[in-house]
């Protein structure tokens, strides 16, 4: 099995979309609430504060699972490490199964290159993309409401 496949999710998606939808709830709830705990100190409204807290927590879904998804993640590691850091170095790529484990290894930077620009389908991914258009949408309505 390829390092991509072993990142792929093995569970169907009904048992997957529970998580998901506890991951998406808790995090609207602890943004919500950073949003109100600022508002407590400004001049901006209760709902107007979690607005923009969602809105913000959307923003960093949408960001996180654009990255991974597309692979842009491997692509700056790998130039990162073409440019600073040599042509090898150890492995901290924690989508390998070995690296999560604690097994260290010595990885090529082009390899890394190379897995960025033909990255594997990311269920995760996706669906955090979809968990942060729903976020932005439900900040969108919170700050419609004053």
């Amino acid at each position: 099995m390829s390092d991509e496949a072993a990142s792929i999710p093995t569970e169907p998606l009904r048992e997957r979309i529970p998580r998901y939808a506890v991951a998406f709830g808790v995090g609207c709830a602890v943004a919500a609430t950073i949003g109100m705990i600022i508002a407590a100190f400004t001049d901006a409204g209760l709902v107007t504060g979690a607005g923009y807290g969602v809105v913000g927590w959307g923003v960093i879904l949408l960001l996180v699972g654009g990255t991974t998804g597309g692979g842009y993640a491997n692509m700056g590691v790998g130039a990162a490490q073409s440019l600073f850091g040599g042509r090898t170095r150890y492995d901290d790529d924690f989508d390998d199964p070995d690296v999560r484990r604690g097994h260290v290894k010595k990885v090529n930077a082009s390899s890394r290159l190379r897995k960025g620009l033909r990255p594997a389908p990311n269920p995760t991914a996706f669906w955090q993309v979809i968990g942060g258009l729903a976020a932005l949408v439900l900040g969108v309505v919170l700050l419609s409401i004053i």
